[in-house]
């Protein structure tokens, strides 16, 4: 199984939390998240989704989800729509 990495393409981070606004993973988990297993893998994505609620929560599940589909965030969507 392959794990689609939870970047939905936001890629900001808070300097005094170390989330990143998008998907709410922490520097660490950015940088270690290609040598990560499978299974921390999802451990990860259900840590930083555990971090998220309301909104963010809500937006980050519908971009996702088509990123899964998809493989393009709505983000990433737009940007290369924008760019031709």
């Amino acid at each position: 199984m392959s794990v689609v990495s939870p970047c939905i393409n936001v890629c900001v981070t808070d300097p005094n939390s170390d989330l990143c606004y998008g998907c709410a993973r922490t520097t660490s988990e950015i940088a270690k998240w290609s040598s990560y297993s499978d299974e921390e893998q999802i451990e990860v994505i259900n840590r930083s989704m555990s971090r998220m609620d309301g909104w963010q929560l809500k937006s980050f599940q519908k971009a996702y989800e088509q990123k899964k589909e998809t493989g393009m965030s709505p983000i990433k969507e737009k940007k290369l729509q924008s760019d031709n």
